[in-house]
């Protein structure tokens, strides 16, 4: 099985695409999954731009709105976590993971898929010591426009992880 693994794609699924495309071509191989680690940016519309955490002369709509519509297809099956600059609203809307688009899958703000007999697990967000232990103890209000809650949706809290260990079985 291949698979390609992308750090940041900040909402630009169409030249990850692409690019990956060109390299199963050049290279003569198949790439069988994406995993992409953080900063995906799964922004279907204004709504969502305006819940993106970044400074306003970053937020663009890029691409993965096409692929939310269905005006384009996802060449090969992705599978993403959050970073600490995504459209937290919509996120949230997936907090336990499931299709962000079709053969676009968010694994959620902590969670564990199985991919042909492989096991993937992943957590979104950002560590930060001092917020760590504290869970979710903050009222979540994403229409805010400088909301402390875009800030610190995707800090990675022991809540997120305290389940993982219970992931052991033998995968069949």
């Amino acid at each position: 099985m291949k698979i390609a693994v992308e750090g940041c794609m900040h909402g630009d699924l169409d030249s990850v695409y692409a690019t990956l495309l060109h390299l199963q071509e050049t290279e003569k191989t198949k790439i069988d999954l994406l995993i992409c680690c953080g900063d995906f940016q799964a922004v279907r519309n204004e709504k969502d731009l305006e819940s993106l955490n970044v400074k306003p002369k970053y937020r663009s709509m890029n691409s993965f709105w096409k692929y939310y519509s269905g005006e384009k297809v996802a060449p090969f099956p992705t599978i993403f976590i959050g970073g600490n600059h995504e459209a937290s609203n919509y996120l949230w809307e997936l907090y336990y993971g499931g299709w962000a688009a079709p053969d676009i899958y968010f694994l959620g703000f902590a969670g564990v898929v199985k991919f042909g007999n492989i096991r993937i697990g992943g957590l979104s967000g950002i560590y930060k010591a001092r917020d760590y232990h504290l869970g979710w103890s903050i009222i979540v209000d994403f229409n805010t426009v400088y909301s402390p809650v875009k800030y610190c949706a995707f800090f990675c809290t022991l809540c997120f992880i305290i389940g993982f260990p219970r992931v052991n079985s033998f995968i069949a």
